[in-house]
């Protein structure tokens, strides 16, 4: 609505009166985080925060494809889900395969005839380095793993996505990217890591316009410290744990769940309306 009008552009016509009339009266509808007849790839979900977005989108009504580098085991986790009544598909994937991607995308689309969710978990761990210590053979190996491979699975998606169309004026199609706190914040240590995911973020931004018009929505969510298999080594030293707890306001580790939730809320109608966005999800990490 166009609502800088002088009083007598407010009386232009009796028809505008009457379609604004209606706008202003409209029944109120209640958000919803249903996901039911949604079809969602979560790359990087055999296990950890992956895993926990899978399971929670497959509680929400989404049939679920589930990915990672070993066959059984996206089976056994697709197993799981559709042993307590949600649906899913394993297909084992290494994301930085274009062949790999296409694959995907294909078996995802035989499967269950389409594709509205795509949730960019997958990346790589590893120990940080220093800028001084860094080697060429490290560096490209997170550049492809943390944004190269997020880039073009979001292309494969995005490309089904536009097949598939939509109906004019709405955006039921989603893309999710995993970023981090450690690409809003600077921690020594992580030159590579932590530009690469602020490099994500920005990503987000830009495929939110690009990719509007063909009703898709893009956001990122950055996750702080979050008690998972890649975070175990931080675990088992107390001194460190003390460390990085001080650092949060919460004083704690974010549980999975905890992460999914948010991106299960803007994967559903409830978030329709924002894109572009990078939401923290980190207890208040980035903040001191």
């Amino acid at each position: 609505m166009h609502l800088n009008r002088n009083r007598e552009q407010w009386k232009q016509t009796d028809t505008e009166l009457i379609w604004i009339k209606e706008r202003v009266n409209m029944s109120f509808q209640v958000p919803t985080y249903d996901l039911t007849g949604k079809v969602a790839i979560i790359t990087g979900s055999t296990r950890g925060i992956g895993n926990a977005i899978a399971k929670t989108m497959a509680h929400y009504g989404a049939a679920v494809v589930i990915t990672g580098r070993k066959q059984d085991a996206c089976d056994a986790v697709a197993a799981e889900i559709e042993a307590h009544g949600g649906k899913a598909l394993g297909v084992a994937t290494d994301v930085t395969s274009p062949e790999a991607r296409e694959n995907l995308v294909k078996k995802t689309v035989e499967k269950f005839g389409r594709v509205d969710i795509l949730v960019n978990n997958a990346g790589t761990g590893g120990q940080p380095k220093k800028m001084v210590d860094m080697d060429e053979e490290y560096f490209d190996h997170y550049v492809q793993a943390d944004y190269k491979a997020l880039y073009f699975m979001s292309q494969a998606v995005a490309r089904q996505m536009a097949e598939q169309g939509c109906e004019k004026g709405t955006h039921p199609y989603r893309i999710i990217n995993l970023s981090s706190a450690a690409g809003i914040k600077s921690p020594i240590g992580d030159t590579v890591y932590g530009s690469l995911k602020a490099a994500v973020t920005h990503l987000s931004r830009i495929m939110a316009n690009e990719l509007a018009r063909y009703g898709v929505t893009v956001n990122a969510v950055a996750p702080g410290y979050v008690l998972t298999d890649m975070t175990k080594d931080v675990m088992a030293d107390e001194k460190n744990v003390a460390a990085v707890t001080r650092m949060i306001s919460l004083r704690r580790y974010a549980q999975p769940e905890e992460i999914a939730g948010v991106i299960n809320f803007l994967a559903s109608p409830a978030g329709g309306y924002i894109t572009g966005q990078l939401i923290p999800v980190d207890g208040g990490m980035t903040i001191n």
